[in-house]
């Protein structure tokens, strides 16, 4: 019990953990004594494939830092279900969270391979931003922009380490909100079918740019969303050689209000196809978002309670290599009024023709590929 809250005992994985009734079986205001959020368990899945894959790759046990653990679900999977992670630090600024946290790892049995801290997050990393003290892994989990965390986040992990980043100011960074966008991230978002694609390369571009100022730049290892958040990974690589290689990779995304046509990389004011005045999203990460090396040995990794991300990896691998943005099958038909062909079927046909065509983790009814717009509305029609 803490303060007069019913605990209750909620079991993801293998994992137990302890968690306010009333977050678990109701609404999660911000408020309870312990925060606890249960719609975001595929984000936690997806950390354990992702930190269990860059462990393995490292090929030593590696530090994980919950800078912003609430009552440890994360923290206390990765400690219980990752087998090279040496020693999860979970730090939450609420002694109740942290309670519940010390109380389901003492049930979990990995007390010992847990370090536990009530600090500011802030305060938190910069006590381990010299190096000795730096994280393999550094996870950032907040409500709203993980932003104001980036800088000390990128100064406690080590060079080459993971970070971890969620974005829950969706509707920010999707496009209802361009100009906030760009005040806070520092380029427009954009209103769109493949609008979640642009928040999460928003996101990775402020990434970017923060590191760098401090002579580094970043690797995207994956990225996916949800209705509530956005989630980036990427490591930390040093260099000013890097940081170039960054810049090389940040520019726009183009689409015509008028034509659809669209395009990525430099700006452009007018449609080259009917001249109309072209939708701006940017500046922002247009080069590739997925770690082909990393997701391959994540495949590698077998877990009955993990299969369904196996099937999201493997999307994800075979969308590497296309170019930004994608098309829903949904809005095409109904643009074009006809019935809605299944993906595999456009998938196929844009192949068939010559292109290159995926899924995409970001929308379960869309296309990527090289393709124009025409020839994904033929695909969509069923013509040859």
């Amino acid at each position: 019990m803490v303060s007069g809250t019913e605990v209750v005992e909620v079991k993801e994985g293998d994992t137990i953990i302890l968690a306010p009734k009333s977050s678990v079986f109701g609404k999660i205001p911000t408020k309870l004594p312990a925060f606890y959020n249960p719609a975001a368990k595929l984000s936690r899945d997806v950390s354990l494939k992702i930190n269990d894959a860059y462990a393995n790759l490292v090929g030593v046990d590696v530090t994980f830092a919950d800078v912003l653990s609430g009552v440890g679900a994360r923290g206390l999977r990765v400690a219980k279900e990752c087998q090279r992670v040496a020693q999860v630090y979970l730090n939450d600024l609420n002694p109740k969270a942290i309670e519940l946290a010390e109380k389901a790892a003492k049930l979990n049995g990995v007390f010992e391979k847990c370090v536990f801290t009530t600090k500011d997050a802030l305060l938190f990393l910069a006590e381990h931003s010299t190096p000795g003290k730096r994280f393999d892994v550094v996870d950032v989990d907040p409500f709203g922009s993980p932003l104001p965390y980036l800088p000390a986040a990128l100064r406690a992990v080590k060079r080459g380490g993971l970070i971890s980043l969620t974005a829950t100011d969706t509707a920010v960074l999707c496009g209802v909100y361009p100009k906030v966008a760009l005040r806070r991230y520092g380029g427009l978002s954009m209103r769109c079918e493949y609008g979640n694609e642009v928040g999460a390369r928003l996101l990775l571009s402020a990434a970017a740019r923060q590191a760098m100022s401090v002579n580094a730049g970043i690797t995207p290892v994956f990225a996916h969303v949800s209705r509530h958040y956005i989630r980036v990974y990427f490591t930390l690589e040093s260099g000013a050689k890097k940081a170039d290689e960054n810049l090389e990779k940040i520019g726009y995304i183009n689409q015509c209000g008028e034509c659809g046509y669209r395009e990525s990389g430099e700006r452009r004011e007018l449609c080259p196809t009917c001249g109309a005045k072209m939708l701006l999203a940017g500046p922002l990460w247009v080069g590739p978002l997925f770690s082909n090396r990393v997701l391959d040995a994540a495949l590698k990794l077998r877990s009955e309670h993990l299969k369904l991300l196996d099937k999201i990896i493997s999307v994800a691998l075979d969308e590497c290599d296309l170019p930004p943005t994608y098309y829903s099958v949904d809005e095409l038909a109904k643009r074009l009024k006809v019935a809605t062909p299944s993906v595999k079927d456009v998938v196929g046909s844009l192949r068939a023709r010559g292109f290159r065509a995926a899924r995409t983790v970001f929308n379960p009814k869309g296309v990527k590929t090289d393709a124009p717009k025409e020839e994904v509305e033929k695909a969509v029609l069923g013509l040859k």
